[in-house]
């Protein structure tokens, strides 16, 4: 393959992915208003949580909200069964982040958090995924069209995914007069 192909998926890549990220302005409603609220005011910890590519986007919006002043970490769900869902708190609030929103390792996280009155903030695709349903605040992005060769590889949705996450982030710095 000549680097001009290379050239020419890139950029096709890089189109697919600008066009799918337009539909970011759906999930801007009642709900994103209400999400930014609770994650502003929290007296807690904001725990971010996802797995596999979602959890790497919940671990830099994890970090970008410690960055702007709010108290918060990343707490992975698959470890979270095995004593780690200790440290979330009454007072903390739960922001999961899952494309589908029906990763079974969410279970026992959702589970923890509806027993002990912990807000969960859900970020999903599917209405009536595990997350959504277990949610306080749903936050649902919108289905994107990967940009890879098959289709099937995260690109746009963890960038729209991410590109979510940095809305909170600076809507509640604008909040807070950060």
């Amino acid at each position: 393959m000549s680097k001009k192909n290379y050239i020419k998926i890139g950029k096709k890549s890089a189109a697919v992915q600008i066009s799918e990220l337009k539909k970011i302005n759906k999930v801007f409603n009642s709900s994103f208003a209400k999400a930014v609220d609770v994650l502003a005011t929290c007296k807690g910890k904001v725990i971010c949580a996802g797995v596999g590519k979602s959890g790497l986007i919940a671990r830099k919006v994890s970090a970008t909200l410690s960055s702007i002043g709010v108290s918060s970490f990343f707490c992975d769900p698959g470890t979270a069964r095995h004593g780690d869902m200790g440290q979330i708190e009454k007072k903390d609030v739960l922001l999961i982040f899952s494309y589908s929103g029906n990763s079974e390792e969410l279970a026992d996280m959702l589970n923890y958090a509806n027993r002990f009155s912990i807000t969960v903030i859900g970020i999903a695709s599917l209405k009536d995924s595990i997350l959504l349903k277990a949610s306080d605040i749903k936050l649902i992005i919108p289905k994107v069209k990967e940009s890879d060769t098959t289709g099937m590889v995260p690109t746009s949705s963890t960038s729209i995914t991410l590109l979510l996450g940095d809305c909170i982030a600076s809507t509640i710095m604008h909040q807070k007069k950060f």
